[in-house]
């Protein structure tokens, strides 16, 4: 049965249709058999997606197509009468079909635009200018037309992503098609990553572009600094941080595959002190304490002040002075836990859909198995392949970044009797495929061996099953409504 990864000597050479040298006769008849299916499937999970959640229905989905819809008309780097316009035609679409179960009235006859949800001009205009493409075509249709054409490029980008995935499987898991096909088919069956991989918005580029960095490190890893796999790597890294500031968080896992890359023996005690001290210094000069009265405080130097307003836009003054308050912190951290797990999990639209309850403790006891199994696995995998070891640990890596993530986007958190924004799962969605691997592998490690090719099979049933669950509660709630 399939395992991640399967069983393999130490150094025994990759298979040879797995690299970016493909052998395509050998790519036409042992994987096209796969894509044949997986490609279809994937194309069909995100149509009903796509068509089942109402139009405006999905996170912020008004203000990122209006900013889209902008740059359609020509007004990229300021609003103009255009945008007046358009905010009208998504506000009278939004009423029309019962946005916020009717309670969304807006002012039509009010001079100006009307505002449709938060200001996504904030954002970098990369996904944005890419949806604007096909909206130039369809600008003069029903606004609800533009919108699902809108959604359709969202759409190829989560196939993509699918693809990307598929891809890493197979260097996950060389020479076993049927772990190849797993990885991408548990990615694809999670219904909150294809229910926001369909939305209008730039997540859906984010998590594409991470994804193709992801490929890119692994085959880093796997096979040392080569072009094409650098390029990948790169490439998908900078466009993630061109779409959006959450792409930062990528850099580490994917600057920790290059340093594999290139040191392709394992680390010296004395490299991890030369990283530390380098570490030291980069703070050093991003960061410097300051006195307030008898409290020692950290605040940003003036050019990482200067980054900050122009992209990062965390107040990073404040952000320090609010991280440094771990009594305030506790709180909201512990509905960050309950917030940030449900929503990753089992929260569709904009998180006001819920799955049935029980499916939320169905997913609690599988992470809480897969911790278990993945600490097993790390303790019983010394005698692994180092390349193995170092892509398991990149998306350790990974994970922890993206879960640190979500709790700095906590701050700086309010003044006291003021509900803290409680960030949602969506944030860790760049992640998905480390995070299902992680699953996959750890489960399987928890169980006897004979059991592993089992373990996959339940876990992509539990998925499927949540999966066609989460599909009719769309129906259900919606009634009809798209």
């Amino acid at each position: 049965m399939a395992s991640f990864p399967p069983a393999r000597a130490p150094g025994t050479g990759p298979s040879p249709v797995v690299g970016f040298r493909l052998r395509w006769p050998a790519l036409a008849h042992a994987e096209w058999a796969l894509l044949r299916w997986l490609l279809p499937l994937a194309l069909l999970q995100g149509l009903l997606y796509l068509f089942v959640t109402p139009p405006w229905e999905h996170y912020d989905e008004p203000g990122h197509f209006l900013y889209a819809a902008e740059i359609a008309a020509g007004e990229l780097h300021a609003r103009g009468p255009a945008a007046v316009a358009i905010s009208r035609e998504v506000a009278d679409s939004m009423y029309r079909h019962g946005f916020l179960d009717g309670a969304f009235r807006p002012d039509l006859l009010a001079p100006g635009p009307v505002r449709v949800g938060e200001d996504q001009r904030v954002h970098p205009p990369l996904y944005y200018a890419l949806v604007a493409a096909p909206l130039r075509v369809v600008r003069f249709l029903a606004i609800e037309t533009q919108l699902y054409t809108a959604r359709v490029v969202s759409l190829l980008l989560y196939v993509l992503t699918i693809v990307a995935a598929w891809r890493i499987a197979v260097v996950l898991a060389p020479g076993d098609p049927l772990a190849q096909a797993l990885l991408p088919a548990l990615v694809l069956l999670v219904p909150t990553f294809a229910d926001l991989m369909t939305a209008v918005n730039n997540d859906v580029l984010l998590n594409f572009a991470v994804t193709v960095a992801f490929l890119g490190a692994v085959h880093l890893v796997r096979d040392g600094l080569r072009p094409v796999p650098l390029l990948l790597a790169l490439l998908g890294l900078t466009v993630a941080v061109a779409a959006k500031r959450t792409g930062l968080a990528a850099t580490i896992p994917v600057g920790l595959a290059l340093l594999w890359a290139v040191r392709r023996a394992p680390l010296r005690p004395w490299m991890l002190l030369v990283g530390a001290g380098m570490a030291a210094v980069v703070a050093a000069t991003a960061l410097r304490p300051v006195v307030v009265g008898q409290t020692v405080l950290i605040e940003p130097r003036p050019w990482l002040e200067a980054l900050d307003q122009r992209y990062l836009r965390l107040s990073l003054d404040a952000w320090l002075r609010s991280v440094s308050d771990i009594a305030a912190a506790i709180q909201p951290s512990q509905a960050l836990v309950v917030v940030g797990f449900t929503s990753f999990w089992g929260r569709l639209s904009w998180g006001n859909v819920a799955l049935p309850a029980p499916l939320d403790g169905v997913f609690a006891v599988l992470c809480l198995a897969a911790g278990c199994g993945l600490l097993l696995g790390l303790l019983r995998g010394r005698e692994e392949p180092l390349v193995e070891r170092r892509i398991r640990w990149i998306f350790v890596v990974a994970v922890a970044v993206g879960v640190l993530a979500l709790f700095a986007r906590l701050h700086p958190l309010p003044p006291p009797g003021v509900d803290a924004y409680i960030p949602r799962g969506r944030y860790l969605f760049w992640a998905i495929v480390p995070v299902v691997y992680l699953m996959a592998y750890g489960i399987q490690h928890l169980v006897p061996e004979r059991w592993r090719g089992l373990s996959l099979w339940v876990l992509a049933g539990v998925l499927a099953l949540s999966n066609l669950v989460a599909l009719a509660t769309l129906v259900a709630y919606f009634g009809g409504r798209a």
